[in-house]
C-alpha cells in the first residue's frame, strides 16, 4: 500500500455521490404516441420496488406515488442488472390480461436491443452525447410485446422509447482527495462503464485531467491509431477509461503491472473479482460484493476517495517508521562491533588474566 502509484478508481460512488437525480423536463421521447409521463412510467416498471440501487430509486421517486410502478400490472419475472447485459427488465401482464416486457439500462445495449436504423441510432448517439456534453448520463428505455404469454419467449420486436438524463455529482471532498494524491505521488485513473464525454467532464471537473478514452479502442486492433503509441504506453498515460466492462480492468491492470506500476484497484462486483485479485491492492468498495470482498486486500466500510488516500499515508507513515527502527537497530549493532573491535586494537588481541580480574565483579559482596 505504501508503494502505489497508479490507484484504478471506480467513478460512481466513489469519485461521486452515486445519488443520481432525473430531470423530468429533459426527458427524450423517441416512441410514437407517447409522452414523458409515459417513458418515466416504463423505466419505472424495469425498476425494482424493494432493495433498490441508486438508479432504480430515483425513477421510482420520480412518480407521484412509487406504488404506480407497479399499479395494475401482475409482475411475472424480473431480470435485475448485470455488468454484462447492463440493463435491467420486467416481464409482466396488464389489465387486458396482454403480456408485455420492459426494459431499461446502458443506451447501447438497448440501441442494439431495438435494432434501430441508421439514422435513428445517430439521432440517439447525438442526443446521448448533447447530455454527456452537460455532465448528464443517459439511460435507454424500451417495451415489447410477448404474443406468446411465456417469459421464456422472446417475443415481439422491441420498441425505443426514449432517454432519460441521470446526474450523478462529485463527492465534495474529491477533487482536493484527488490532489492530495498526486502530491503524494499517486496517479489516480477513473474507471467507469459511463460514455466518453461523461468521463471526460468529471475529469474536468475533479481536476483529474481529461486524456481518456473508451475501453474499445484503447484494447482493440486500432488502439494504436488513437495517438500513434502502443497500447501500453497509452494506458500508462491515460487519465481513466470510459465504456468499461468488467474484463477490461484486468487488462489494464495487467498491463500497468507490466510497465513495473504498483497498482490499486477499486471493485464491487462479482465480475470484478479478477482485476481485484490481480491487481497488487485490490480494494473492495463499500457494498461490495462477497466475491469481491474475498478477492481483495482492503474492504472499505465507507464510500468516496478520501479513505484510499488516508490508507496510503497510514502505510506510508507505518513504513517510515519500521525504516527508522531498522537504520537505528543496524547502527546501534554497528555501534557495538566497531567498540569492540576498537577496545581489541587497542589491547592488541592481548587480553590477559589480569586484564579480565582488574574488571569490577557484580558477584563481589560488599566490604
Amino acid at each position: 500500500m505504501a508503494g502505489m502509484d497508479v490507484l484504478c478508481s471506480d467513478k460512481t460512488g466513489t469519485l461521486t455521490l452515486n445519488k443520481l437525480t432525473v430531470d423530468k423536463n429533459l426527458i427524450e421521447v423517441l416512441g410514437k404516441d407517447m409522452d414523458r409521463d409515459t417513458v418515466m412510467l416504463f423505466a419505472a416498471r424495469a425498476s425494482r420496488v424493494e432493495n433498490q440501487d441508486a438508479i432504480d430509486a430515483s425513477i421510482v421517486g420520480m412518480l407521484a406515488d412509487p406504488k404506480e410502478a407497479r399499479a395494475g400490472i401482475q409482475e411475472v419475472h424480473f431480470l435485475p442488472f448485470n455488468p454484462v447485459d447492463k440493463r435491467t427488465a420486467i416481464t409482466y401482464i396488464d389489465s387486458d390480461g396482454k403480456w408485455h416486457r420492459a426494459s431499461k439500462g446502458a443506451p447501447e445495449q438497448i440501441i442494439d436491443l431495438c435494432n434501430l436504423k441508421e439514422d435513428t441510432k445517430k439521432k440517439v448517439h447525438q442526443l446521448i452525447d448533447n447530455f454527456a456534453d452537460r455532465g448528464l448520463r443517459s439511460l435507454g428505455v424500451a417495451r415489447q410485446e410477448v404474443p406468446e404469454a411465456s417469459k421464456e419467449s422472446a417475443g415481439g420486436p422491441w420498441q425505443f422509447m426514449g432517454l432519460l438524463p441521470l446526474f450523478d455529482p462529485p463527492r465534495h471532498d474529491s477533487a482536493e482527495t484527488i490532489r492530495r494524491a498526486l502530491n503524494l505521488g499517486v496517479n489516480v485513473k477513473m474507471i467507469t462503464g459511463d460514455q466518453l464525454a461523461i468521463a471526460k467532464e468529471t475529469g474536468r471537473r475533479l481536476g483529474m485531467g481529461t486524456n481518456m478514452y473508451p475501453s474499445s479502442t484503447l484494447l482493440g486492433d486500432k488502439s494504436s491509431e488513437v495517438t500513434g503509441l502502443p497500447i501500453d504506453e497509452l494506458i500508462e498515460k491515460a487519465d481513466g477509461f470510459a465504456g468499461v466492462f468488467p474484463e477490461h480492468k484486468y487488462e489494464i491492470v495487467k498491463r500497468l503491472q507490466e510497465r513495473k506500476h504498483i497498482c490499486g484497484m477499486t471493485g464491487d462486483g462479482v465480475n470484478d473479482a479478477p482485476a481485484l485479485k490481480k491487481a497488487d491492492i485490490g480494494i473492495a468498495v463499500a457494498d461490495a460484493t462477497d466475491a469481491a470482498r474475498s478477492a481483495s486486500d482492503i474492504v472499505l466500510t465507507e464510500p468516496g476517495l478520501s479513505v484510499i488516500v488516508s490508507a496510503v499515508l497510514t502505510s506510508r507513515a507505518i513504513f517510515q517508521r519500521m525504516k527508522n527502527y531498522t537504520i537505528y537497530a543496524v547502527s546501534i549493532t554497528i555501534r557495538i562491533v566497531l567498540g569492540f573491535l576498537l577496545i581489541a586494537l587497542i589491547w592488541r588481541f592481548d587480553f590477559s588474566p589480569s586484564w579480565s580480574s582488574s574488571l569490577p565483579s557484580s558477584t563481589t559482596a560488599p566490604s
